[in-house]
């Protein structure tokens, strides 16, 4: 990976800084870790910054927001950011689609009607990572890894996340970073044991005067991964910093923040499996021979790169290289607390961020389906393997893998956004007003090309070779398994777009503080205006690739110029009841919108000039559906919780419990077939949903004993379009639950469990899954001051959990053939850390 002339000024201003501080003394570095971890305020006293006014605890916040440590994270042993999100109460994802992303993250029973997480927001110190949550091979985990520059995890649910923020009416996660007010760090290596896998992460931070202070962080990784390709599909590094400058005695401070991200990590897609069903129970899981979904992939030597025909006309050969993403952003926070009880903040970043997605998706089918069909205009007579050991000999096997290869090039996902804050405080009555008035802009890029090749490959988990197809006089209808260029999904899905949305966002808030009680209120305008283009696929066409004809879509179909603007309002009220000093009640409702962006893109939704067309324009100016309505999802959210502290057995405890109700209503587009009816690609999704529940989140400390746990319950139904009931929800278990305990042997070691899990959930055509959990117990010993060694052991049960993401492949038989895509496996790794 090569640093490119930002990459390496970025570096050098960082590293310029860590010099200038290197001559400090050190501290002893346990405790000077421990010091930056902790803010002022710990638990419950933590003041909330995400999605919020920044001036309240947690505990005195009409709220739903929980605080998760990086240590605690740490303890959880996630392997992708999804299983970091798990650690926060109300998100509700599966976890297994790998650590370069693209999970469906759903929250508070709402569920994903497609992918991505369209009302869910990342955010890094307070600015989104991307605008949308479900951009199209563009989901908003791609962009955002935690690693040691970060202090602690901010997760704010409903109410004041989507009036505080744009496009985030279900929830905002927010990593915070580590500044080096508090001077201290570390460096440690994780290595696997059986698997090839390498990580090193690092950070270090301090004052370099008595007001200013800087920190830098980050990791490098590289291996196989624990599914153990025979190729490197983890190569990967990012490096985050800030410089603080602090003034005026403390009353303000100006901070620059910087990032540099390369990362390639890959995507998994599923496994097939073997059940047994019983009606609609699918029980007794387990893996497919010679392909255990716990420890191994359709990642294979023998499809590592494969062509795509590109936009120039030529046959391109690209890497299986699973999740890309390049990222170099640079911003500002500025923060001032005038006379008068005035306070001004604003929060500035321009980031520069492109990628790829190259997957190979599994589906599992049975091999009578291909011999005897119709192929490129010829009858299918038999099937060879295309490469690896077998080349050329007749593949017999019951089943394959008839899914695509896909490539997207994300050649422009950029933004620049600035959150600009006024706010007064002062006496009324017997209590404090605070008036707040904001300014949010973005203006977000989305600039892709597709190729979405026709595929057959050999089922296993072993580096699966890619499958040809012969007619019956010994011609080849295919070359390297490819049957298709950019035309698996039709005409749909080769597709070209440069777009841009510019979200313009005022916002106000009132807020009444009392010593009983608070109430408050804030609504948000949210304008956003659509430009750009996008490209649909044309009539197939014949190509010569090696010598085999092979048809081919290329983006020369209908084309949209988008110019148009979409406002909508999203609100919250709520209320606090102090009961004691330890005890609050909150209530609160609240509507919340988020814009549909490039998913509303060549579904018919967009006139000949580029307005969102109306009912009225069906059949006309180019429409064939209404855009105005679903481009905009609205959630509306009600909400009664409580939150408590005090002692416990003679330790310390926190606790929150909040119930729910939701709903929403989403017209959204499906690119693939895998949710669409008939097993048709592009199409159009409209639904109702609600759902009922709870979220609860507790920590307890008693002497060297440490627990943190959270549990969502949700009773999420869907209403599909033309149905006259609600029935339940897709892939949503009813109770979604993680854990972690710790036991500090002073300065000797600490023995950790950690558990995830959740109880079953059903498929789209009403199959039930089991619920599992996972546990993942951890040891650190500490031979002598400031150096750890670790051994951390991921489902150490060998668990076969598929998390509810499965879906029946052929019933025909018993046992039955299912897919999913499985946690994985027992993983062991070792670490080293030294703290400084």
């Amino acid at each position: 990976m090569k640093l490119s002339p930002f990459d390496a000024c970025a570096s050098f201003i960082a590293l310029s800084a860590a010099m200038l501080a290197a001559p400090a003394a050190a501290q002893n570095a346990a405790q000077a870790d421990t010091a930056e971890a902790v803010p002022e305020g710990v638990g419950l006293d933590a003041i909330v910054v995400t999605a919020s006014g920044r001036d309240k605890t947690q505990l005195n916040s009409a709220i739903s927001v929980s605080s998760i440590s990086s240590d605690t994270i740490q303890a959880i042993r996630p392997t992708s950011e999804a299983e970091v999100f798990r650690a926060i109460p109300g998100i509700q994802v599966a976890g297994t689609a790998g650590p370069g992303g693209n999970s469906n993250i759903a929250v508070r029973g709402l569920p994903v009607a497609t992918g991505g997480s369209p009302f869910v927001q990342i955010q890094e110190d307070g600015l989104p990572t991307v605008l949308f949550g479900d951009i199209q091979f563009g989901n908003n985990d791609y962009w955002t890894r935690f690693d040691a520059s970060v202090q602690n995890i901010e997760g704010v649910r409903g109410g004041s996340a989507g009036t505080f923020a744009s496009q985030a009416p279900g929830a905002v996660i927010n990593y915070i970073s580590h500044t080096g007010k508090q001077e201290g760090g570390y460096i440690s290596i994780n290595r696997g044991l059986g698997y090839d896998e390498t990580r090193a992460d690092f950070r270090y931070g301090g004052p370099i005067n008595d007001t200013m202070y800087f920190h830098i962080g980050g990791y490098v990784k590289n291996g196989r991964g624990p599914l153990k390709a025979d190729y490197t599909v983890s190569d990967s590094f990012q490096i985050k910093g800030n410089l603080t400058k602090e003034f005026n005695e403390g009353r303000g401070y100006f901070r620059l923040n910087f990032k540099v991200a390369d990362t390639q990590e890959p995507n998994y897609t599923g496994a097939p499996a073997l059940a047994t069903i019983t009606g609609k129970k699918v029980t007794n899981i387990r893996p497919y021979p010679g392909f255990d979904g716990r420890d191994a992939s359709n990642y294979s030597i023998y499809n590592q790169d494969f062509l795509i025909y590109n936009r120039e006309g030529n046959l391109e050969r690209v890497k299986m290289d699973g999740i890309t993403t390049q990222a170099q952003s640079f911003g500002g926070q500025f923060h001032y607390d005038f006379d008068g009880g005035i306070t001004v903040d604003n929060n500035m970043r321009y980031t520069s961020m492109s990628g790829a997605f190259a997957s190979p998706f599994l589906n599992t089918a049975r091999t009578s389906s291909v011999l005897g069909s119709t192929v490129n205009g010829s009858t299918v007579a038999a099937i060879r393997y295309a490469s690896g050991p077998k080349a050329g000999q007749l593949f017999t096997d019951t089943y394959l893998d008839n899914n695509v290869n896909v490539r997207t090039n994300i050649s422009d996902i950029g933004s620049f956004a600035n959150d600009l804050t006024l706010a007064g405080k002062f006496d009324v009555a017997s209590g404090k007003l605070t008036t707040r008035a904001g300014l949010f802009y973005m203006n977000q890029k989305i600039a892709m090309d597709w190729h979405v090749n026709k595929s057959l490959r050999e089922l296993n988990g072993d580096n699966p070779s890619q499958l040809d197809l012969f007619d019956s006089a010994g011609n080849k209808l295919t070359q390297a398994g490819t049957s298709g260029y950019n035309n698996n999904w039709g005409e749909c899905c080769a597709r070209d777009y440069d777009l841009s949305y510019a979200n313009t966002a005022p916002y106000v808030a009132l807020d009444f503080d009392h010593d009983q009680f608070g109430l408050d209120g804030s609504v948000r305008f949210e304008r956003v205006k659509a430009s750009g283009y996008a490209i649909g696929g044309g009539s197939e066409f014949n190509i010569n690739s090696g010598g085999v004809t092979i048809p081919a879509i290329t983006a020369n179909g209908v084309r949209e110029n988008l110019n148009y603007t979409r406002s909508y309002t999203s609100w919250t009220v709520g209320a606090l009841f102090k009961a004691t000093p330890n005890i609050t009640i909150f209530a609160r409702t609240s509507r919340g919108g988020r814009f549909n962006s490039d998913r509303q893109t060549l579904g018919g939704k967009i006139r000949n000039d580029g307005a969102l067309c109306t009912s009225s324009d069906i059949g006309r100016n180019g429409c064939t559906a209404d855009g105005v309505t679903p481009s905009v999802d609205f959630v509306t959210q009600h909400e009664l919780g409580v939150k408590s502290r005090g002692d416990l057995l003679g330790g310390r405890f926190t606790m929150e419990l909040t119930l729910l109700k939701g709903n929403f209503k989403q017209s959204t587009f499906e690119l693939s077939a895998t949710r669409c009816p008939g097993g048709a690609g592009g199409c159009v999704i409209d639904a109702k949903f609600k759902s009922t529940g709870a979220e609860f989140f507790a920590t307890y400390r008693n002497g060297g004993f440490s627990f943190t746990g959270n549990a969502t319950y949700s009773k999420a139904k869907r209403q599909s379009a033309g149905a006259t009931s609600f029935t339940r929800s897709p892939n949503l278990p009813d109770l979604i639950y993680t854990a972690s305990a710790n036991y500090d042997f002073g300065d000797i070691a600490t023995l950790g469990l950690a558990v995830t899990g959740q109880t079953s959930a059903i498929d789209d055509g009403g199959f039930e899954y089991p619920g599992k959990a996972i546990f993942n117990p951890s040891l650190r010993v500490y031979p002598m001051q400031n150096l750890e060694l670790g051994l951390q052991v991921y489902n150490v049960f060998d668990t076969f959990d598929l998390r509810g993401n499965g879906g029946i492949a052929d019933a025909s038989v018993t046992p039955t053939v299912i897919g999913g895509a499985p946690a994985l496996g027992r993983t062991v790794s070792a670490s080293v850390r030294y703290n400084f």
